[in-house]
């Protein structure tokens, strides 16, 4: 990451961008440093997420600490998102995946493909019929 950033899960964000931040009056950041919340304090944010070939991109936004005044009555601070919005790491000039050869590519994606084969209780060899099949449609 491109600095320390404040764990939480973006799928609790309400409307107007405002994320629930805390019940009390500091959170952790991700080097372990504690963070005091007060009006109009700036933050970061992350989410852990990966790429389809399994790279870390994590989700990110930055944003104002305001007091909460309306969401739910058991969080005491939310941070206002700012108009960049939430968006993931790679999406931001100054960070870089590491590139993967076509052959890491296809084999992460066939390990994906039998773990989900697998996950569903199909037959592997129907799949593999069904893909020939739409394959020779076109």
């Amino acid at each position: 990451m491109d600095r320390a950033r404040i764990p939480v899960d973006f799928n609790a964000m309400g409307e107007d961008y405002l994320m629930p931040m805390s019940k009390t009056d500091s959170v952790v950041d991700s080097d372990g440093n504690t963070v005091v919340l007060s009006e109009g304090v700036e933050i970061y944010l992350y989410e852990e997420d990966y790429d389809i070939f399994d790279r870390q991109d994590n989700l990110i936004a930055e944003g104002i600490i305001v007091r909460n005044t309306g969401m739910n009555s058991a969080v005491k601070w939310c941070c206002h998102i700012n108009d960049l919005g939430v968006r993931h790491e790679s999406d931001d000039a100054s960070f870089c995946l590491p590139e993967l050869s076509e052959n890491e590519k296809r084999n992460i994606i066939y390990g994906k493909l039998e773990e989900w084969i697998s996950s569903i209780g199909i037959n592997r060899n129907d799949v593999v019929k069904c893909a020939i099949e739409s394959y020779m449609r076109y």
